[in-house]
């Protein structure tokens, strides 16, 4: 495996996402963060408030075309992600 591959086992330690869920796979750019958490070089959401982090992770998966119900289950979820244990 090449070295610019990322693991696909693990989570997002942002929100938690598998990686094996992730649209980039392997390919994503950080390896502790899904492509959705981090992009550019940098993260989507560089605050440090867990609450409004969770508003925004609803409002993009929603945006996705999921249902606000599984959007509400995943930001929860965020919640117990080392980036925002740490807070």
């Amino acid at each position: 495996m090449p070295n610019s591959l990322k693991p696909l086992t693990g989570y997002c330690d942002s929100c938690m996402m598998p990686f094996t869920k992730d649209p980039l796979g392997a390919n994503r750019e950080h390896e502790k963060y899904c492509s959705y958490c981090f992009t550019n070089g940098k993260l989507c959401y560089e605050g440090t408030d867990l609450s409004e982090f969770k508003k925004a992770m609803i409002a993009a998966i929603v945006a996705r075309g999921e249902s606000k119900l599984k959007a509400h289950l995943f930001a929860f979820m965020a919640g117990f992600a080392p980036r925002w244990k740490k807070k």
